[in-house]
């Protein structure tokens, strides 16, 4: 199976701003790992 390139997407809403921050550093360690995702872009 061929794997995705592309950007990725992050939207969160309501929660404590240290869960907020946390979950966020999270996907943003991980998606470093994959060099198939090129950007990240993020909403709250």
């Amino acid at each position: 199976m061929a794997e995705l390139v592309g950007h990725l997407l992050v939207a969160q809403s309501g929660g404590p701003t240290a869960v907020v921050n946390s979950s966020l550093a999270g996907v943003i360690q991980e998606a470093g790992k994959h060099e198939c995702i090129e950007e990240i872009y993020g909403g709250l």
